[in-house]
């Protein structure tokens, strides 16, 4: 029985790897960026604090909702849409130390500001806008890709 052999050479595979790696993270913080833009519709707010506001930042492929006015327990608290409680009060304001609870009673948001402000506003956001978001992925892509 015959054999062959084969030789391949794969010099430059370590530049192609770092190529598709940096385009991968430039695509990934352009949608996030667009992300951010595109879902505050979705994210409750009040004339007082604005959970969207400029503490909202986009760091690397997350968006980090919570500035100095709204932390992220905050954030949290309000994405999940689930009223959280002092497990030994019961009371939605707990003794400093403790950490609460979450019920199954429902958030009620204020629509003054945002008229869609809901609990998950990203998934909202993405049922809405997936197709833009892979848009700006793929110009991404294209813009910096192979010339």
């Amino acid at each position: 029985m015959a054999s062959l052999k084969i030789k391949v050479d794969v010099s430059g595979w370590d530049a192609l790897k770092a190529k598709v790696a940096s385009l991968a993270t430039r695509a990934e913080h352009a949608v996030a960026q667009r992300a951010k833009k595109d879902t505050v519709p979705f994210v409750p707010a009040s004339p007082n604090t604005m959970l969207s506001g400029p503490g909202t930042r986009v760091i690397g492929n997350t968006i980090v909702y919570g500035g100095a006015d709204v932390g992220a327990p905050y954030a949290r608290f309000l994405y999940y849409g689930k009223l959280m409680v002092d497990p030994d009060t019961g009371s939605a304001w707990a003794t400093k130390g403790k950490t609460k609870v979450v019920t199954d009673k429902n958030l009620v948001f204020n629509t003054t500001v945002h008229a869609q402000a809901q609990a998950n506003w990203f998934e909202a956001s993405k049922a809405q806008n997936l197709d833009k978001w892979l848009d700006v992925a793929q110009k991404e892509v294209d813009k910096y890709g192979p010339e």
